[in-house]
């Protein structure tokens, strides 16, 4: 009798997941994973080979430039890629509101665009670092221009990621060749920093043509009304994002300027496994985000059985990858940059804990907080933790150099869960007490 019942109950699991990895939900998580994969672990094949031919201080300046690049991209995001989403999954029954929401947010970016380059130009000009480096700095500027026009964020309203899936493999695998056929040593820093930053734009471009014959949206000319609209839906999320990046691209960048190329090199490699780690999570988060706008509409019981069965799958794995990266963590950094990057062992390891609790502060961000009307409280913590980083990464980079820079990021990005279920159950946001009477 157990072993039937096992059986039954092993063939009634397997009968769920054919059913849901046929739904729509379905296609989606398994599009964000082919996504993810290839902005993760293709740049991370190519990684090891990039560090070998470009050497420590070549690769550092690439990530240096990229680091500064960083803040623009920010700003012309401006929260869109959440405000957006759940905008498009919301209008995706209605054509007029999709077509308005779709244009003005183009609006919004290129506005955006223009406000970026009045600040990117000046201080390139007038830096003297910035200014020795002009050249990696230009050809990393087509991040920018990537993230103004891919629209990820239209698909991933639509819950249609299959089609950015194919773009994103055509794009990374075109990258990947173009890697080992041009780069052949340090004398090609520029060509390096051209691949390293132009898949977006490419997967733009294919997305824009995946838009004019799959995904049609009617002309709409936006108003300033609906441009300001844009704005103000994303405000608070792109105070989140701004905030960020007091801890995120600040982190690098000071480095840089304190400690050399050298120091963000090492720093940037253990950050970028560390993240390709967490990203191994990410599309289940991406793809459910559409539909937790959809089932958080109004908090109820629902909704919080909704988050605990996604923390139930997704912490545990979460936890496991932060352990693997903190004992295998020689072997991860032998194999990926080579003895002449030995000294981001310890840094990798302070970064090991970043796939667990950034799980976590996705999951409350991103799944919970903006879909419950607390992105104001969201954008406080963010700005809260991102002042604390700042606080002490002066002092953590002059003692420590990367591995203090990893220590204040690590810090940063603890404390941020911390303060959202504080702010969450401040807000009474799943107690019975809110929801309305009956």
């Amino acid at each position: 009798m157990p072993i039937n019942h096992s059986t039954s109950t092993l063939g009634s699991w397997c009968a769920t997941l054919r059913a849901a990895l046929r739904s729509r939900l379905g296609h989606n998580i398994l599009a964000l994973y082919a996504v993810q994969t290839l902005n993760y672990v293709l740049p991370l094949v190519v990684l090891p080979y990039l560090l070998r031919v470009l050497g420590p201080h070549t690769y550092g300046s690439i990530a240096f430039a990229q680091s500064f690049m960083g803040y623009a991209v920010i700003l012309t995001d401006f929260g869109f890629n959440l405000s957006a989403t759940r905008a498009v999954s919301l209008a995706r029954d209605a054509p007029t509101e999709l077509a308005r929401v779709f244009w003005s947010t183009l609006a919004a970016k290129l506005l955006l665009l223009l406000l970026s380059i009045a600040i990117i130009v000046p201080a390139i000009i007038l830096v003297p670092v910035f200014r020795e480096q002009w050249r990696v700095f230009a050809v990393c500027a087509l991040l920018v221009a990537g993230a103004i026009a891919f629209p990820q964020w239209y698909f991933q309203g639509l819950e249609r990621m299959r089609t950015v899936a194919a773009i994103h493999v055509l794009t990374r695998i075109a990258s990947l060749i173009a890697t080992f056929t041009l780069v052949r040593s340090s004398s090609d820093q520029l060509i390096a920093a051209a691949i390293l930053s132009t898949p977006t734009v490419l997967a733009a471009i294919g997305c824009v043509i995946a838009i004019l014959l799959k995904a049609p949206v009617q002309f709409y000319r936006p108003r300033l009304v609906d441009v300001q609209g844009a704005f103000a839906s994303s405000w608070h999320l792109f105070l989140s994002s701004a905030a960020v990046l007091l801890y995120l691209n600040t982190n690098s960048f000071l480095l840089g300027l304190m400690s050399g190329t050298y120091a963000v090199a090492l720093y940037t490699v253990a950050n970028k496994i560390a993240i390709a780690a967490f990203n191994f999570l990410g599309p289940v988060m991406q793809a459910i985000f559409p539909r937790a706008s959809l089932v958080l509409r109004r908090p109820s019981e629902e909704g919080k059985a909704f988050i605990s069965r996604l923390a139930l799958a997704l912490l545990p794995v979460a936890a496991a990858l932060s352990l693997a990266i903190f004992g295998f963590a020689p072997w991860i950094i032998q194999f990926v940059g080579g003895v002449k990057f030995a000294a981001a062992v310890p840094v990798l390891r302070v970064m090991a804990l970043l796939p667990f609790v950034l799980t976590c502060a996705t999951l409350l961000a991103q799944v919970v907080m903006v879909n419950v009307g607390l992105a104001k409280a969201l954008s406080r913590v963010y700005l809260f933790v991102g002042i604390v980083n700042l606080a002490i990464l002066p002092a953590l980079i002059h003692h420590l150099q990367a591995a203090g820079a990893a220590l204040a990021l690590v810090i940063a990005e603890t404390l941020g869960p911390a303060l959202m279920i504080y702010a969450i159950r401040h807000a009474r946001t799943f107690s019975p007490a809110d929801e309305p009477s009956r």
